[in-house]
């Protein structure tokens, strides 16, 4: 097998970062080089999984509470349509004398597929969240009218950068290979989708930023409470599972993110672990229940560990698995909306209680075991490296 020079291109967020260091690693185990266009906050993960780290300088806010604004206001379109301006230039400077045979973008890593197009190289789309494909389109009527309003800064853009014009449309059509890092159970409208698709299930892998947390697990269940590194920046919330679990019979386990001091919390039972953050894996692999924002990530780490869900979503996206989660009948989805004390009781006890819920859990564990991970998308990847010809 040739050994090829890899780029992977992504933004500089934790949901879409995670799922690629198994695969980085797995990569460089087979020999291939894989430099990794990302920022600084994300260059020690991915040295440590063998890639070489390219860092530009991102645009993107790393606050939760921006980021929450700007979601609340539909922002997120014109601030990647914005970073993707930035970066592409910063990408061309890195690569100018150390091009590429292969890039890999993630899905919404639109500078990632420009560069692409402006070196002449193959591309492979890596789909963090849902796969998309002509029946099927991840977005909503606010997300589209952004779209639509942003187009002409968009063309304008592509001519001035001597790239081929193209719409937002055409960017979420398939490429020749998609890499999915979900089971394809868990994809909505599954049915749709060919063998443009390769649904390798979640690409786990050894964590950096989190160190390890000591959990004494005795006769009673653990639960796991965590809103995710982006949308985490609720107090209330966390004051309302407190009030819901201090005299329960659940071990819980909370992360409240950075921007919130867990001593501020007040009065916390002795039945309750809370950090700024916690090793998530760890966690999981001994938990029995899990408060989830229904993240990707955070939804395929509970499948892997065969873990049922109480899903709080915090975006659209997120309401999207929070469905698909109650559909599949894997947990409950709770809008945030409607979150209070009993009905945080009320949905934890329904969930925990239900051994069908358990088992359908169980049959979507193996799903996630069988997918193959970042053995199988590293193999997809060489297979089509070896049909493009590609020359070393």
């Amino acid at each position: 097998m040739k050994k090829y020079h890899i780029s992977l291109i992504n933004i500089p967020r934790y949901g879409h970062v995670n799922p690629t260091l198994a695969l980085v690693k797995k990569l460089c185990e087979r020999g291939h080089r894989v430099t990794y266009a990302t920022t600084e906050e994300f260059a020690p993960a991915v040295q440590q999984a063998g890639g070489e780290a390219f860092v530009y300088h991102s645009s993107l806010t790393i606050d939760p509470k921006e980021i929450k604004e700007m979601m609340e206001k539909n922002e997120t379109t014109l601030s990647l349509l914005e970073e993707s301006f930035s970066i592409l230039p910063q990408l061309e400077d890195l690569y100018q004398d150390d091009r590429p045979d292969l890039i890999l973008y993630d899905f919404i890593a639109l500078s990632g597929k420009l560069l692409a197009d402006k070196l002449h190289v193959p591309v492979i789309k890596l789909c963090s969240s849902y796969a998309q494909n002509e029946s099927f389109w991840l977005g909503n009527k606010d997300m589209l009218k952004r779209i639509k309003e942003a187009e002409a800064e968009f063309k304008a853009y592509l001519e001035q950068a001597q790239l081929p014009a193209v719409s937002f449309e055409q960017l979420a059509v398939p490429e020749a290979l998609n890499i999915v890092f979900m089971p394809k159970s868990f994809q909505i409208q599954h049915e749709t989708f060919d063998d443009r698709f390769c649904f390798v299930g979640p690409s786990l892998g050894k964590r950096t930023e989190q160190e390890s947390l000591l959990i004494e697990k005795d006769d009673r269940p653990l639960m796991l409470i965590s809103l995710g590194t982006a949308f985490n920046a609720w107090p209330e919330f966390y004051k309302m599972c407190i009030e819901a679990f201090r005299n329960s019979s659940w071990q819980v386990i909370m992360s409240v993110g950075k921007t919130i001091d867990p001593e501020s919390l007040n009065d916390i039972p002795a039945n309750f672990i809370i950090r700024q953050s916690v090793p998530q894996l760890e966690v999981l692999a001994k938990a029995d229940m899990f408060i989830s924002h229904g993240g990707m990530n955070s939804t395929m780490e509970a499948m892997n560990a065969g873990v049922p869900l109480v899903v709080i979503p915090q975006m659209y996206e997120q309401e999207l698995t929070a469905k698909r989660v109650d559909d599949l009948g894997l947990g409950v989805y709770l809008p945030k909306e409607e979150v209070t004390v009993s009905r945080l009781q009320e949905a934890v006890q329904a969930v925990a209680g239900d051994q069908e819920v358990l088992s359908r859990v169980k049959n979507m564990q193996k799903d996630v075991k069988e997918a193959g991970g970042a053995e199988r998308a590293a193999a997809a990847i060489e297979a089509f490296m070896k049909k493009s010809a590609v020359p070393q």
